[in-house]
């Protein structure tokens, strides 16, 4: 195993450890030695690659953000398919997978209300980004818009989770795309009047 590849897996080791105290009690319980101990490395390894706890956490947090491709191909689609998204769940399903249990933890009541904020923020600058690229008359309106879509995906997220996932992803899939393509009031409005 090559130097650098040792040091990945040292890292990761650690990141791994530090994950698995998070997911059971807050960052400011959780202590550099609980971390190594779990990882099987004394204290002075953990400084060799973090500055202390609340580093470890940002590098998690950051490894989990989405990548440009997943976040722009949907508006792309979107553009170039005469206002439809032709797989519109497909890399979120994919992301999420991966992610889910990481992201369940930080977008919970016990998880880091900064990640929500981070993760909005990140999403919207590559879009308005793409927004820009394309020269968009109202880009200040448009980043509006956005973030009203982006905060309603993620929080339909959050309650599927506090709901501990009560409809499968393909329910929720629809949901969601029936609450984008049609409109939160127009969907509210048709299920008020689709009484029994």
């Amino acid at each position: 195993m090559s130097e650098m590849s040792r040091k990945e897996e040292t890292k990761n080791n650690l990141l791994d450890a530090f994950w698995e105290l998070y997911k059971e009690k807050p960052l400011t319980k959780i202590t550099v030695k609980e971390i190594t101990d779990k990882a099987g490395y004394n204290r002075g390894t953990f400084y060799t690659y973090f500055v202390d706890i609340n580093e470890a956490l940002e590098i998690l947090k950051a490894s989990l953000m989405p990548d440009k491709d997943m976040i722009i191909n949907p508006f792309i689609e979107l553009k170039d398919n005469d206002g439809k998204i032709i797989e519109p769940i497909e890399g979120t399903n994919d992301y999420l997978k991966k992610n889910g249990e990481k992201i369940a933890v930080l977008l919970g009541p016990k998880g880091d209300p900064g990640f929500v904020h981070e993760l909005k923020a990140r999403l919207r600058q590559i879009i308005i980004n793409y927004a820009e690229d394309l020269e968009i008359k109202e880009v200040e309106d448009f980043e509006y818009v956005i973030e009203y879509h982006i905060a309603g995906l993620i929080s339909m997220y959050q309650l599927w989770l506090e709901k501990k996932q009560n409809i499968d992803e393909e329910s929720l899939g629809l949901v969601y795309e029936k609450t984008a393509y049609d409109g939160a009031l127009s969907v509210i409005n048709h299920m008020l009047n689709d009484t029994k």
